[in-house]
């Protein structure tokens, strides 16, 4: 593939809010994708296995769909983003602005999953007080959070975000290393996988006119970068994708659930 053709996540072409409304809006054509990926998440921090003082997420765009369903599970919640559009749109919902993304259809779809009273409201809030520190992260350094030192926390949930800025699987090898170094023995990586059982990986997603690259890989690949980097897997849960779009090209979305074995 020649990444000339295809935008990069830190082009100015990016519009986080155009991005959160073809894939996030109640509307969306992949909604029914999402929902599963909500399900998913769900299951995995309701198990009582996810747990601790502090999750760190890591992913690509400002959406909050991965983080509900973990806020019950930890005491702090510290968002890592390199793109400062998406930083400023997350802020903006974490402020209640004016014009802030509306995720009230998911807040809501969590409830129905827990089976409790509070409203969707309700649960947007509590990940509000959850949420202490949006931090820059730049995964080109040893140290992606530098000049913050963090300590290890006890969960790492990423979404397409190793994807979409690493050139090369051997980038994708070292930037998964980097992930592990934030991570405690003992503790959790939540990973997000778009892939093809043939092969045919997922490589572009678009945003209005604009295709942005996505780095190929197959399943084979992540979960053989997983344990040489110190994870046993302990679930991988994914979905055939039910909607025919031009929007994006994987074959099958989920998630891998990994616990941190050892330092590498």
């Amino acid at each position: 593939m020649d990444l000339r053709l295809h935008k990069h996540y830190h082009d100015e072409e990016y519009d986080p809010r155009l991005f959160a409304e073809t894939y996030f809006s109640e509307t969306s054509v992949i909604t029914e994708d999402r929902q599963n990926l909500v399900r998913t998440l769900y299951k995995i921090f309701s198990s009582g296995e996810v747990t601790g003082k502090t999750l760190l997420d890591v992913s690509n765009g400002s959406s909050i769909y991965q983080l509900l369903p973990a806020c019950e599970s930890f005491q702090e919640i510290i968002v890592a983003e390199s793109n400062e559009r998406v930083k400023r749109d997350l802020e903006k919902w974490l402020n209640k602005e004016p014009d802030a993304f509306d995720y009230s259809h998911t807040s809501k779809l969590l409830c129905e999953l827990e089976g409790k009273s509070v409203m969707g409201h309700e649960k947007e809030e509590q990940l509000r007080r959850a949420i202490k520190h949006i931090l820059i992260c730049d995964f080109t350094k040893e140290n992606p959070l530098h000049p913050v030192i963090l300590p290890k926390v006890d969960c790492l949930i990423t979404i397409c975000y190793l994807e979409v800025v690493s050139k090369d699987l051997d980038a994708y090898r070292s930037n998964l290393k980097k992930v592990s170094s934030l991570i405690k023995i003992g503790g959790h990586l939540v990973l997000f996988v778009a892939i093809s059982t043939l092969g045919l990986n997922m490589s572009y997603y678009m945003i209005g006119e604009h295709k942005f690259y996505v780095l190929k890989y197959d399943e084979e690949f992540v979960r053989k970068a997983l344990t040489d980097t110190g994870f046993v897997i302990k679930s991988v849960d994914l979905h055939t994708r039910k909607q025919t779009t031009h929007l994006t090209d994987y074959e099958h979305i989920g998630f891998i659930w990994a616990q941190k074995e050892r330092e590498v």
